[in-house]
Formats: structure tokens, sequence, C-alpha cells
């Protein structure tokens, strides 16, 4: 595994802390999913597959902008998320929701904005040391 890490900029750590935080909220998301609101596979299918893109551009950026497909995925999974949530917040918002706020729910949340947030920073970072 250091091998791997040998000739990687600061872009790949925080990358992967992002990839931690998507595994979060995908694990989380499966669990909370099962709400009256409905569960959206689609979710699931963008962030296994920012995930795996994740860690195969942390292994070597073949093209030169994997970081752009890895936001790309990871944003593509939370706008989805968001669409499908929006009554859910919007009612708990505005006190007219018949579900209560499950832990769940809100370690989804954390976990997308951790992933959002240290994503957008990753992709302004350098991810190798050769380019």
């Amino acid at each position: 595994m250091s091998g791997i890490l040998k000739n990687k900029r600061p872009g790949v750590f925080v990358n992967l802390i992002a990839t931690a935080f998507a595994l979060a909220a995908l694990i989380a998301y499966s669990v909370a999913g099962q709400d009256s609101y409905g569960f959206v596979p689609a979710v699931d299918v963008l962030l296994g597959l920012g995930i795996v893109a994740s860690l195969v551009f942390t292994w070597h950026d073949f093209f030169g902008f994997g970081p752009a497909v890895v936001m790309a995925l990871f944003g593509a999974g939370f706008a989805v998320f968001l669409n499908s949530r929006f009554m859910y917040y919007s009612h708990q918002y505005y006190g007219i929701a018949s579900d209560p706020i499950t832990t769940a729910m809100i370690v989804t949340t954390v976990a997308f904005a951790g992933m959002i947030v240290f994503e957008i920073i990753s992709a302004f970072m350098r991810w190798e040391g050769n380019r």
C-alpha cells in the first residue's frame, strides 16, 4: 500500500477521507432509506461507482481528470439523495412530519455533507506528483 501512495500529493489523502465519508453515507443511506419517503437505488449505484472510481484514480489517474470524475459521481449521488429527500427535510423543518428524525438520517446527512466538502477540496488539489 505504501508503494501506491509513495508519489501522491495531498489531494489523494483528502480524497480518501471523502471516500470514507461516501462509504459511511452508502451504508447509512441503505439503512435509513427504508422509511416512508422511499429508497432510490440510484443513490447507491452512484455512490458505489464513485467509491470504485476514487480507489482506481488513487492508484493511477489514467487520463488526468480523475478528480472531476469522482466529484461528478459523488455530486450526482448527493443530488439524487437531496431530490428524493426534499419532502422529508421540508416536513421536518416546518414541523408537519409524521415521521421523527432518525439517527440513521442524521448520520446519512452528515456523511453526505462530509463527502461533498472533502471531495470539493480534493478536486482542486494535485493528486499525482508527475503532473
